[in-house]
């Protein structure tokens, strides 16, 4: 059996860093994923450098120092380049020295400076892939097609509760005469569990009954805004089935959530702004539309006054016409009737006069006076025919009544008049 040499523990770890010293003599350039990220109230900072595979998987990963006399410069050199701080999930290549940490038996990397443009690139990149892969199932219209309501006033509000976004938001709101209700689902904005929270906030205000969502934040860095550059949290806006608004504070680019949603403002005031003026362009319509009414109505009213005026005069008009034809014939018929009448009169008047004159020819008392008389029988009927001898009658003549006997009685010869 071969002897082998034993190490001591401070032996071996001094051999590791002697020949990561041999291999590596100077510092590196390392690129991967911040995992992990801790800022140590000591100001240093301290987070994992991984690589992930296609799956999103961590299959590699380096841990990594960033002192705090090195962490004001690469904070200088991110702001600057306006690439945001370090940010938990985003992809950096940095540059430091790599060597072994023997009190904790570990390879660490000593971070001294960073690349910000391959993190704006990179994240370039991740945006455009995430944009190909959205159009590609048609997604990047989905939510902007939706109908907006005509009177959007139940807003569900995504955002960190209290927060400076949340603040102007609201304000912007109430200031308004209208009686809005906004419906909070707090969220986070940034940070490792943001895409989690926000698609859960999205989620639970896509089955409640707001006519729309509201996601708004404040400004900041574009690692700031990673979290609506995420394909996930994107998809979930695009598939809320409900207009999705969009207030992230960031006047130079738009997010992914921003080319998704339903409409995009540059800031959350902005975005309250625009529900305002949907509900006040309603509000306005509608006075618009009761002016039009009245008007319309008084424009019918008028012309039906002014008809029923012009028929009733036609109507009077005409009935007058008529009254008077009618009025010249009743004054024809009367005076036809009148000529009649007094003709029928006249008539009747000589008849009566022919009669008057015949009855007074027939008169008895005028046959009396003529020198006639008449006889009667007792029982005062007129003596026509032959009577009995012995039989009182009763002669009578213009001036006296004669009783007489009967003593003789003959028929009478009516030629013995001749």
């Amino acid at each position: 059996m071969t002897e082998t040499h034993t190490w001591s523990v401070g032996d071996l770890c001094e051999a590791i860093r002697d020949t990561f010293t041999a291999v590596f003599p100077h510092e590196i350039w390392l690129e991967g994923e911040i995992s992990s990220l801790k800022f140590h109230s000591s100001g240093h900072v301290y987070f994992d450098l991984i690589e992930p595979d296609d799956s999103g998987n961590q299959v590699d990963k380096m841990s990594v120092a960033l002192w705090k006399g090195r962490r004001k410069g690469v904070e200088s050199v991110l702001n600057r380049a306006d690439a945001g701080p370090l940010t938990e999930g985003i992809k950096v290549r940095i540059r430091g020295e790599l060597s072994f940490y023997a009190p904790q038996g570990r390879v660490q990397l000593t971070m001294t400076a960073i690349d910000p443009h391959h993190t704006l690139g990179q994240l370039s990149i991740d945006r455009e892939r995430v944009l190909q892969s959205l159009s590609k199932d048609g997604l990047l219209e989905t939510n902007h097609s939706l109908q907006l309501s005509l009177v959007p006033l139940n807003i569900g509000l995504i955002t960190s509760d209290g927060s400076a976004a949340y603040n102007d938001f609201v304000n912007e709101i109430s200031s308004s005469r209208y009686p809005f209700k906004i419906s909070l689902a707090h969220s986070a904005v940034q940070g490792a569990e943001a895409d989690v929270s926000l698609i859960a906030a999205i989620e639970t205000l896509a089955n409640s009954d707001v006519d729309v969502i509201a996601v708004v934040r404040g400004g900041g860095a574009r690692t700031d805004l990673l979290a609506f550059d995420l394909e996930n949290v994107a998809r979930a806006v695009a598939l809320a089935g409900i207009p999705v608004f969009s207030g992230i504070g960031h006047e130079i680019d738009r997010s992914i959530v921003d080319e998704v949603a339903h409409t995009a403002f540059k800031t959350p005031t902005a975005c309250a702004a625009a529900l305002v003026q949907s509900v006040a362009a309603f509000d306005q319509n509608l006075s618009n539309s009761a002016r039009q009414i009245v008007n319309l109505a008084n424009s019918c009213h008028d012309r039906a006054a002014a008809f029923i005026s012009s028929s009733a005069r036609s109507i009077n008009d005409r009935a007058r016409r008529i009254l008077d034809v009618k009025n010249s014939q009743l004054d024809a018929a009367s005076g036809r009737l009148r000529d009649l009448s007094l003709k029928a009169i006249d008539r009747n008047l000589e008849r009566c006069n022919r009669t008057f004159d015949l009855l007074q020819a027939l008169d008895p008392n005028r046959i009396l006076a003529r020198g006639f008389s008449i006889t009667r029988n007792e029982d005062g009927e007129v003596i026509r025919n032959v009577i009995s001898s012995g039989v009182t009658i009763y002669t009578e003549t213009a001036t006296s009544r004669i009783t007489s006997t009967v003593t003789d009685s003959t028929p009478r010869n009516p030629k013995d008049n001749t």
